[in-house]
C-alpha cells in the first residue's frame, strides 16, 4: 500500500518503483535514483513527484538546528567545567 501523499502521483513505472522502495524504507534507493529521475523524466509531473519523494527522506531541518545547538551546548559545558573545576586532573 502506497504511502497516503503517493496516491495522486502519475502513473510511470519508474516513479512506482521508487514509491515501492520508500514504502520499503530504501531510502538510499530513492534518493539515488529518485535525483536522476527527476533530471531525466520527460513530464513534469513525474519530476515534481520524484523531488518530492527524495524531499521525504531528507533531515527535518528542525532536528538538525536541535542537534546544533545540543553540541554548542555539551562543548559550552565541557568547557566551563575544564575552566572552572579544573578538569580531570583537580582534585
Amino acid at each position: 500500500m502506497p504511502p497516503a501523499f503517493a496516491k495522486d502521483f502519475p502513473s510511470d513505472p519508474a516513479l512506482a518503483a521508487l514509491v515501492a522502495a520508500y514504502d520499503r524504507g530504501d531510502f538510499g534507493r530513492v534518493r539515488r535514483d529518485g535525483a536522476k529521475l527527476v533530471s531525466g523524466a520527460a513530464s513534469a509531473e513525474v519530476k515534481a513527484a520524484a523531488a518530492v519523494l527524495v524531499a521525504r527522506t531528507g533531515a527535518d531541518p528542525l532536528s538538525i538546528v536541535l542537534f546544533g545547538l545540543t553540541a554548542a551546548l555539551l562543548v559550552f559545558l565541557a568547557g566551563f567545567w575544564g575552566w572552572r573545576a579544573g578538569g580531570l586532573g583537580a582534585g
